[in-house]
C-alpha cells in the first residue's frame, strides 16, 4: 500500500512522516508530496518517494498522487476562498487518479457559526469531501499544544501569558498525537466514512497552563487577559504578518466560544494510546 503525505516538508506532515518511520514502515510504502523537493532531501536519502507538489498547480497533483492508495490531506496555510480553490483543485486530481482513500487533516471549529476566520473553509472541504465517491476520514485537529511551548522563552522575559480569552478553556493536543492519529487512520480501512475530534485529555483554562509553565520552567508566569489590539500588538512584535494575527485573535474569539474545550477518547480509539496530557508535554519539552 503507498501512502502519500501531502505537505510534508511542512510541521505537521515532518512528524507525520517521522512517526510513519517510527512505526516500522518502510519508507518505500511512502510518498513525500512537497513543494521544494530540496529541503527534504533527507527523507529522500531515507529511500522515500520525493514528489513536488503545488496546490495551485493541478498537474503537479495529478503526478504526485499516482499510484497512491492513501492520502494524507494536509492543506496549505492559505487563507479561505484560496484553500477552497486549491482543496477543488485536489480532490479532482485525487478522483482523476483513483485515489482509494483520504485521510483529511480538519479542524475542531469546523462548525458553520464559529468565531474562527478559517471556518469556513473547513466546513467546504467537509461537505465537498463527504460528497465524492473517494473513501475517506475526517479527523478534525485540536488547538496545538507545541506553539504555546516554543513561546516560553519569550513569555519568562515577559513574566505573563497574554491572551485574548476571559474564561475559555481549550483541550490542548501535542503535534505528536495527531500525527500519530493520521498514521494509524491511514493504515486501517476501517475507519473510512468516519469522523474524528482529536484532543487532550482534558480541557485547561489560561490559568492553569500558566501554572504548568511556571512550574515546569521554574519562572513566575501568570495569566492575563488582554485586549485584541494588544495582543495584536505583541504579535507583530514576533513577527507575525497581518492576516495570520487575524486569524489568531479569531480563533482566540472561539476559545471564548467554548469552541475547543470538547474533550473525546478519539485519539486512544485510533491509536490505542491516550494523547499526552499538558503537564507531560510541558515537562517534556523543558528545554528552554
Amino acid at each position: 500500500m503507498k501512502i502519500n503525505i501531502m505537505a510534508a516538508g511542512g510541521q505537521l506532515g515532518r512528524t507525520v512522516v517521522d512517526t510513519f518511520l517510527q512505526c516500522g514502515i518502510d519508507p518505500q510504502d511512502l510518498i513525500a508530496s512537497v513543494r521544494t523537493p530540496a529541503k527534504v532531501n533527507d527523507m529522500a536519502r531515507k529511500g522515500i518517494d520525493v514528489r513536488r507538489t503545488d496546490y495551485d498547480d493541478p498537474n503537479t497533483m495529478k503526478y504526485s498522487f499516482r499510484n497512491s492508495d492513501v492520502v494524507i490531506l494536509i492543506t496549505s496555510t492559505a487563507l479561505v476562498e484560496e484553500r477552497k480553490k486549491q482543496f477543488d483543485l485536489a480532490i479532482e486530481a485525487l478522483e482523476q487518479c483513483q485515489v482509494e482513500r483520504v485521510i483529511f487533516a480538519s479542524f475542531a471549529a469546523a462548525c458553520p457559526d464559529s468565531e474562527f476566520l478559517m471556518a469556513p473553509f473547513y466546513v467546504y472541504a467537509e461537505d465537498k469531501l463527504q460528497k465524492t465517491n473517494l473513501g475517506w476520514t475526517i479527523l478534525r485537529d485540536g488547538m496545538y499544544l507545541d506553539p504555546v511551548a516554543e513561546w516560553v522563552p519569550s513569555l519568562i522575559k515577559m513574566g505573563r501569558l497574554p491572551y485574548p480569552v476571559k474564561h475559555g478553556q481549550v483541550a490542548y493536543i501535542s503535534r505528536e498525537d495527531i500525527a500519530r492519529s493520521l498514521v494509524y487512520a491511514s493504515v486501517s480501512r476501517r475507519h473510512t466514512g468516519k469522523i474524528y475530534d482529536l484532543t487532550g485529555v482534558e480541557a485547561v483554562s489560561m490559568s492553569y497552563l500558566a501554572q504548568v509553565i511556571s512550574r515546569v520552567t521554574g519562572e513566575s508566569i501568570v495569566f492575563e487577559t488582554v485586549s485584541e489590539s494588544e495582543f495584536a500588538e505583541i504579535c507583530r512584535d514576533d513577527g507575525v504578518s497581518e492576516p495570520m494575527i487575524e486569524v489568531l485573535i479569531s480563533m482566540y474569539r472561539a476559545v471564548d466560544n467554548g469552541e475547543f474545550e470538547l474533550v473525546t477518547d478519539h485519539v486512544e480509539k485510533l491509536t490505542g494510546r491516550e494523547p499526552e496530557s499538558v503537564g507531560s508535554y510541558m515537562q517534556r519539552m523543558a528545554y528552554f
